[in-house]
């Protein structure tokens, strides 16, 4: 772990603890995937659907169960809002957790490598610490509000893998048939000004790849904060931009779905921005 820079966060929590219960509710849940993942027969995964197009299955809500158990242990203050629950852990209504125990269920279910969890505490409007493993590639990724960023248990610094956007692969997920029926009709000229378009059906993956300086930037139609929340606080933490289509930041305050999320290392998210301004 690394020494904490004085904030006025620091004066009211203890980040360290913060981060320590972040990252003990990512390794149960990372845990509990794992033990799930690419099972020897399709069955071994119970599956329905909460909604159209939303497919849940039972390692979704062991890890949902993991993650919960292991902030209460640590005696996490604040209220849980997670894709798959909600529970209250103490009457400090100023802080939530935004979580999703498993971010890329269809890709995970298909035993592809696509899916991690987001963990991220936020106090008020802000983002103060997130933890966001993906697994089954061995990658943890976590930060503490303007104290950098840890790989795997080393302090890690990433930066963009290319300059041009004409020359990039470009993360790209909307959420659904209906979304897409509507960003077809016009949302997605920008696609023209790119080499190459990635969907990952997850937000945690291509977010992770981004601050991994894997990918230059990743475009998100139809997301709510729980999903990509841990990605984004990571990303800022290493320079990355995370705003709107207008370039304008996200409002953390807000548990609304957002109708585009734009996360980029800068010099792409300028030329993506204007790209997608056209």
């Amino acid at each position: 772990m690394y020494p904490l820079k004085n904030s006025q966060e620091n004066n009211e929590l203890d980040l360290q603890q913060i981060l320590k219960a972040a990252d003990s509710a990512a390794t149960a849940a990372s845990e509990v995937l794992m033990a799930r993942f690419r099972p020897n027969s399709a069955e071994a995964l119970d599956r329905f659907y909460k909604s159209p197009n939303a497919l849940v299955t039972d390692a979704d809500l062991a890890a949902d169960k993991a993650i919960t158990e292991a902030l209460i242990a640590a005696d996490a203050p604040g209220r849980i809002l997670s894709e798959e629950s909600e529970t209250k852990l103490s009457d400090d209504d100023s802080l939530t957790w935004l979580v999703d125990p498993l971010c890329g269920t269809v890709p995970f279910s298909t035993g592809m490598d696509h899916w991690g969890v987001n963990i991220a505490l936020r106090k008020d409007g802000d983002l103060i610490a997130a933890s966001l493993p993906l697994p089954s590639l061995g990658e943890r990724l976590s930060a503490i509000k303007a104290n950098g960023v840890i790989r795997n248990g080393e302090l890690f610094t990433g930066c963009s893998p290319i300059q041009k956007l004409s020359e990039s692969a470009i993360g790209l997920e909307v959420d659904g048939p209906e979304e897409w029926r509507t960003r077809l009709a016009g949302d997605l000229d920008w696609i023209q000004s790119v080499s190459q378009i990635n969907t990952f059906a997850s937000a945690a993956y291509p977010i992770a790849l981004v601050c991994l300086g894997r990918l230059p930037a990743a475009v998100f139609y139809g997301i709510e904060p729980m999903h990509f929340a841990a990605g984004a606080m990571i990303a800022s933490e290493l320079g990355v931009l995370v705003t709107d289509e207008l370039g304008a930041p996200i409002d953390w305050s807000k548990d609304d779905e957002l109708s585009v999320v734009v996360i980029g290392w800068p010099v792409i998210h300028e030329q993506l921005l204007a790209a997608m301004a056209k």
